[in-house]
């Protein structure tokens, strides 16, 4: 059963005049669907009679609630899928250090009105994802997410700007040399497909576009992170950038557009997340929620929780857009149209690497060959 709230829930741990006024106005003015319920500490809201109701949203106000770690800890974990916040002072750097595992996101105690919205947008799309209940069950569990690099927020807030050029961005890039340098390695990659080498990151950033250019951010600084915590789980991601690159390539195999072949390559990236937080939280290579379906129809088992699906939490509470973490989704099993050519060229390739293809029943490969991919099945002879 897919999950689809009617109503959403917003708790807040705080007693800021000023920051429960904004609630109160945007749920009793703007939004009627939110429920505020407001709680003046974190003891005060785990001894509350529960209403039984998911929470979507905590804003947990951390200069005015004076709290243990483990009083924090429960709160978070009765909020398991909620988006949560914590509200602090920019110069209060312990302050987030010491939520990094339990929150999310972080805002600044001069939150706005637009600030606001954006965030119970953000709640809703998570409460909104179209994941089955078990699934939700197993992302609520999970605790250790990496930190959205400061350095994506800076070149997301850049290219909002209609107005910034190449050499804008491959300023903010160039202040950290690893990436300069992991980047002109993939451009000059064959899987890549540029006609010549380039060793200019201006260059580089033009030949990549903006969105990959983003995306490869966002993966090698994740990369680099966990290097420094987990060395031997960075491998999980350097094997999705090299699945990546096989993803792409197949995509150039069947003709697919450049703008194509750039989101399939994209969505490859993305969808690796999952993983890593999965071997984060506990499981190993060897767990159910890292190998695929096993099935031949391309049908997931009903039972079955795919990385893709924590992989898709992760993107929306990065905001990410929905229609790449719809891709992310719907490459879990073959889905017929023109639509869905990004997911079905993911959904192709996972299954070649799992050795997988051949496997399909004789409906699933006529469907593969009226697709393009014909080249990778069996030719079939026609009789005399």
């Amino acid at each position: 059963m897919i999950w689809r709230p009617l109503m959403y829930q917003v708790v807040a741990i705080s007693h800021d005049p000023t920051v429960l006024s904004l609630l109160k106005n945007y749920c009793q003015s703007s939004d009627l669907r939110w429920q505020l319920r407001v709680f003046p500490t974190p003891g005060s809201f785990l001894s509350a009679p529960s209403n039984h109701e998911q929470i979507d949203l905590l804003l947990f106000d951390s200069q005015s609630s004076a709290s243990a770690l483990e009083e924090r800890r429960l709160a978070c974990f009765m909020a398991p899928l909620a988006l949560r916040v914590v509200v602090t002072t920019p110069e209060h750097e312990d302050v987030v250090i010491n939520h990094l595992s339990m929150f999310h996101s972080f805002v600044s105690r001069d939150l706005n009105y637009e600030h606001l919205t954006q965030l119970f947008a953000n709640a809703e799309r998570l409460a909104d994802l179209p994941l089955r209940e078990h699934e939700r069950h197993v992302i609520g569990k999970l605790t250790d997410y990496p930190v959205f690099p400061s350095i994506c927020t800076e070149l997301r807030q850049l290219m909002e700007n209609p107005k910034v050029g190449v050499p804008d961005v491959a300023k903010l890039v160039a202040r950290d040399p690893l990436i300069v340098s992991r980047l002109l390695q993939l451009v000059n990659s064959p899987y890549m497909g540029f006609a010549s080498e380039t060793y200019s990151l201006e260059t580089a950033i033009s030949r990549l576009g903006f969105q990959l250019l983003q995306t490869l951010v966002l993966m090698l600084t994740i990369k680099a992170q966990q290097e420094q915590q987990q060395p031997e789980l960075a491998q999980v991601l350097e094997q999705q950038l090299a699945f990546a690159g096989e993803c792409r390539q197949l995509a150039q195999q069947v003709r697919l557009s450049r703008v194509l072949q750039d989101q399939v390559y994209i969505a490859a990236i993305l969808s690796g997340f999952g993983k890593l937080i999965l071997l984060r939280n506990g499981c190993t290579e060897d767990d159910v929620e890292l190998q695929p379906p096993a099935s031949t129809a391309g049908q997931p088992d009903k039972q079955y929780v795919s990385y893709l699906a924590v992989s898709a939490f992760v993107l929306t509470l990065w905001g990410f857009d929905d229609s790449l973490v719809s891709t992310v989704l719907n490459q879990q099993q073959w889905r017929d149209g023109n639509l869905y050519q990004v997911s079905q060229c993911l959904w192709v390739a996972r299954m070649q690497q799992d050795n997988a293809l051949l496997a399909q029943d004789a409906e699933m490969h006529e469907k593969l060959r009226k697709s393009g991919y014909a080249s990778l099945l069996p030719q079939v002879h026609s009789s005399a």
